[in-house]
């Protein structure tokens, strides 16, 4: 027998004891209040019964109709167990009015005071296993027994103000009052049952700031996890669910990026036994930092600027001698690219003759081309210089390269014989 079950169990049968105590004592004491608190412990004993068959039901595995299991039969439960507060509340509520004045025994204050102390301490035990568990049939029928203790301290103390009847008859009204707090108390926890499950059979997301920092730490555990692009907890009956997109190293294998992730889904598993369902996206790492090109920087860049169609035209050597003329001008515009501290590109752009900030040239190694760094590099370059028209030429038979651009929003300015000219202004 798991914990949650046997807590269940510990709960029904103090329920019974303590049902059958209030309402025979109610009887011979005569005390509405009294009676009325044997219903709220008797409704105990039904919620507890429904918790129990929920439990059962929502262990049930995943079927083809079910693929996710059946963990929100619990939710269903607890707001079948919330309505059945609710109109236990009313009724208790509505009988007040009926409710003839008699003075109890001092017989009701001692079984008042003996139900307290013992509903105190169930209620208690049922709420720190149900958050231990994170069992939300636990902290239903906790919650509802909290307020079982709210009842039987009104009922106690209404008792209590009775026996002081002859003296202030305005007090043999005390049982009636008595009444209608027990009630309202059953109401409140009713409703809060109710909105509380509600809110989860919608898919709640955790929030604990705590747990989702723990959760953190375990997945990076996974050295080749870079970093998290995304995270969702979601709560599913007794289970969580997990949502997770992730960067990696976008030249591992196939192979060994699912080896990476099972090894991660598999320390989520281990570290909280309550996740049971991990879908985990996994993305190109797009990191990348700019560093200001310097004096021996030239060759490199050189390099790197002869292997973009500057004119297909001109010859070799006469291309050479442009991109050495402009490079020794403005070096000093030029950025490296890198990605974990491999130079993998270059940026170059400086300010024309029309005051223009001119994207002069921009180079990223293929092997990099689509893992959407060139596209992080041009959207940080607009975001540093929103308050400058961007401008850049490309080769009107480049269509992939004006397509790229065009999902940059950038616009089509000009076209010349066998140029095209963009540019962007926010």
């Amino acid at each position: 027998m798991d914990k949650v079950y046997k807590t269940m169990w510990i709960s029904f049968f103090t329920n019974v004891f303590l049902s059958f105590l209030k309402l025979i004592s109610g009887i011979i004491g005569k005390s509405g209040a009294l009676i009325a608190d044997g219903i709220h412990s008797f409704s105990d004993l039904l919620t507890d019964l429904v918790a129990m068959v929920g439990r059962k039901l929502s262990k049930k595995p995943a079927d083809e109709k079910h693929p996710f299991g059946h963990g929100k039969i619990e939710y269903v439960t607890s707001i079948f167990i919330s309505i059945v507060i609710l109109f236990l509340g009313l009724s208790v509520i509505l009988s007040s009015v009926k409710k003839e004045t008699v003075v109890p025994s001092y017989f009701v204050a001692i079984v008042s005071f003996i139900t307290i102390l013992l509903k105190y301490l169930l209620s208690s035990y049922l709420i720190r296993t149900g958050k231990k568990e994170r069992n939300n049939i636990l902290l239903a029928s906790g919650y509802e027994s909290r307020a079982d203790v709210l009842s039987s301290i009104v009922v106690f103390v209404a008792v209590l103000l009775m026996q002081l009847s002859s003296i202030f008859p305005i007090l043999k009204y005390a049982d009636v009052v008595a009444m209608i707090l027990v009630g309202l108390l059953i109401l409140k926890i009713g409703f809060e049952i109710l909105k509380e499950n509600l809110s989860s059979i919608l898919e709640e997301q955790v929030t604990d700031e705590t747990y989702l920092n723990e959760l953190k730490k375990i997945i990076l555990k996974t050295k080749e996890i870079h970093h998290i692009d995304y995270l969702k907890v979601l709560k599913y009956g007794s289970y969580l669910k997990i949502e997770l997109e992730v960067s990696m190293d976008p030249f591992l294998s196939l192979l060994k990026s699912h080896r990476h992730i099972h090894e991660c889904e598999s320390h989520l598993k281990i570290w909280d036994e309550k996740i049971k369902y991990v879908t985990i996206h996994v993305n190109p790492d797009e990191t990348f930092e700019l560093k200001k090109a310097k004096k021996e920087n030239f060759e490199q860049i050189k390099k790197y600027c002869l292997k973009i169609g500057l004119n297909d035209r001109i010859s070799k050597e006469e291309k050479e001698k442009r991109i050495e003329k402009n490079l020794k001008k403005h070096l000093k515009d030029y950025q490296l690219i890198l990605v974990q501290n491999e130079v993998i590109g270059i940026l170059g752009a400086y300010q024309n003759e029309n005051e223009e900030l001119l994207i002069d040239q921009i180079y990223i190694e293929e092997r990099y081309r689509y893992c959407g760094i060139g596209s992080k590099v041009i959207q940080n370059f607009i975001e540093q210089n929103n308050d400058k028209k961007i401008v850049l030429w490309i080769l009107k038979n480049n269509k992939r390269a004006i397509s790229f651009y065009q999902k940059l929003n950038f616009q089509v300015e000009l076209e010349e014989q066998n140029q095209v000219k963009m540019y962007y202004q926010a």
